[in-house]
């Protein structure tokens, strides 16, 4: 039996946090390969990494992230240690958390599975609910995204995008592990209808995959996933 524990928080929309994974396994986990599966809330929080620091329990210094599905609600994705963990009890790792704008005021991120090297362990999870302290803001036409054509793209893609009050906007490309692509400058934009461009300049630094388009403004920060295939 494994006991997965993720703290109830309360978190403000802009907010990067670093979220506790703690984790009360079985002493065979000190001598395998471990990795847990957790369901993200895509509307308001994107996974940006996992942490480990002195005293948490995965002991490789980068966990491997893999994005394994999405649905219009939640992605989910296996995060994994190579090396055995030193103790069976304690912080796994942080989960490193980007709060997005949107209408829910509570979510919950879920851990769904704890593998210690290829048998999948019993589960019990307490915690997990996420609470918003920021104003709700509805991602309609007056300010957000539109899904992006063609999708998937190979070498470019448009979307149109509406921005509620005249300001700066700022767009930013990430991979499905949360790595930052490119930050594309910032421009200032009248209230109304807009179009952007993603290109592809360099195919082999572009592999294929699932990609996030995050645009931010002064009202928020609003996110799409976008598909390239080569």
């Amino acid at each position: 039996m494994t006991e997965v524990i993720l703290p109830d928080t309360l978190v403000k929309q802009g907010s990067l946090i670093e979220l506790p994974l703690s984790v009360k396994t079985t002493s065979e986990a000190m001598v395998s390969n471990c990795s847990v599966i957790v369901s993200i809330p895509k509307r308001r929080i994107i996974l940006k990494d996992a942490i480990t620091k002195s005293g948490t329990l995965f002991t490789c210094k980068k966990p491997i992230i893999t994005l394994l599905s999405e649905n219009s609600v939640n992605r989910t994705y296996s995060i994994s240690c190579q090396n055995p963990l030193f103790q069976s009890e304690g912080i796994l790792f942080f989960l490193q958390l980007e709060v997005l704008a949107g209408i829910d005021s509570i979510t919950s991120i879920n851990a769904l599975s704890f593998s210690i090297g290829d048998s999948i362990q019993s589960i019990v999870q307490s915690g997990g609910k996420i609470r918003f302290s920021d104003p709700l803001v509805i991602q309609a036409q007056a300010e957000g995204m539109d899904i992006n054509l063609p999708n998937p793209f190979a070498y470019t893609t448009s979307f149109t995008y509406y921005v509620g009050k005249e300001g700066e906007v700022q767009f930013t490309l990430y991979d499905s592990q949360g790595k930052l692509i490119q930050d594309y400058p910032i421009e200032r934009k009248s209230a109304g209808r807009h179009i952007f461009d993603v290109k592809v300049d360099d195919l082999f630094n572009f592999p294929s995959g699932v990609y996030v388009i995050r645009m931010r403004t002064e009202r928020g920060l609003y996110h799409m996933s976008m598909v390239h295939k080569k």
